[in-house]
């Protein structure tokens, strides 16, 4: 039997299981919706410029032009992925069927998330991607040192998981959207050198601090920076959270291939009754000892 583990479940399983390579997938493939986000965002910026085109080649996995890339964004080397700008955490996500726990179909057996989005220092033109509305697990948004223009969208607020968004030295302009104050799990906020942003700062954004570091990375906590920009300082009431049904990816979206979906993982029999936190100290003590295994050969 073949069981899905809840959102709060399959988070104490990575948060419990130890910090070595068992603790998480490293084997595994990219999580299908993550792949279907992936697919779009490429499509749709990739004759952006010759700037995007050449930084989104490896996007498109194995081929005469690029040889030595893969067809996995996320691949087999921890945190960093196959993809050019990706970098991935592991997830654990077991099925049956139609989960009895959250009603919705799941993908099967471990994979990994795209948690982090790198392209800075690249160039790149043009207004903030709307695509990346589609990538439902980012903590990271990292394009400072660009060329990117227009203003910022509010649609951000709709990425619930963004702990650091890092904008500065770009050309963007009007002000921060008050939307942003609802990113509850925001830590760091950089805009620094866009001359043209003004404005407040929303309430809900982090405070302008120096200590500590970001929680996923080695990186020192700043707070909300906006040097070199007009912006003046002065908190604002944050606004309502904006429409968020268009961020969720199509239904029409392009499917990855077969070959690059995890693999199906069998609960052993008497398990098959498991809340989702059973399920959840179960897969930990099995990660822990490294003896789970697919059905598969």
């Amino acid at each position: 039997m073949k069981i899905a583990l809840s959102a709060v479940a399959a988070a104490a399983l990575l948060i419990a299981a130890p910090q070595s390579a068992s603790a998480w997938p490293v084997n595994a493939p990219t999580c299908e919706e993550d792949i279907r986000a992936a697919i779009l965002f490429r499509d749709a910026n990739v004759n952006r410029s010759a700037r995007w085109a050449a930084n989104l080649k490896s996007w498109y996995g194995a081929g005469e032009a690029c040889p030595q890339c893969a067809d996995d964004p996320c691949g087999n080397h921890g945190y960093h992925g196959n993809w050019e700008g990706l970098e991935c955490r592991g997830d654990w996500i077991i099925e049956d069927g139609w989960s009895r726990w959250s009603g919705q179909k799941s993908a099967k057996g471990p994979c990994k998330k795209i948690t982090n989005f790198h392209l800075p220092d690249r160039g790149l033109e043009g207004p903030f991607p709307e695509h990346l509305k589609y990538f439902p697990n980012l903590h990271e948004i990292d394009l400072d040192n660009n060329a990117m223009i227009g203003e910022l969208p509010e649609w951000l607020a709709c990425m619930s998981n963004l702990i650091e968004i890092d904008l500065e030295d770009n050309d963007f302009t009007g002000t921060i959207p008050r939307t942003w104050g609802n990113l509850f799990q925001l830590e760091e906020v950089e805009v620094d050198d866009n001359p043209q942003l003004r404005g407040c700062i929303p309430q809900g954004l982090p405070a302008n601090e120096h200590g500590g570091k970001v929680s996923f990375s080695t990186d020192p906590k700043i707070g909300t920076s906006w040097g070199g920009t007009r912006i003046n300082g002065q908190r604002c009431a944050d606004a309502p959270m904006p429409d968020c049904s268009h961020t969720k990816i199509p239904e029409d979206a392009p499917m990855p291939s077969k070959g690059t979906l995890p693999e199906e993982i069998e609960l052993p029999p008497g398990h098959e009754d498991m809340t989702p936190e059973e399920a959840a100290e179960y897969f930990r003590q099995r990660l822990a000892s490294n003896t789970v295994h697919s059905n598969h050969p």
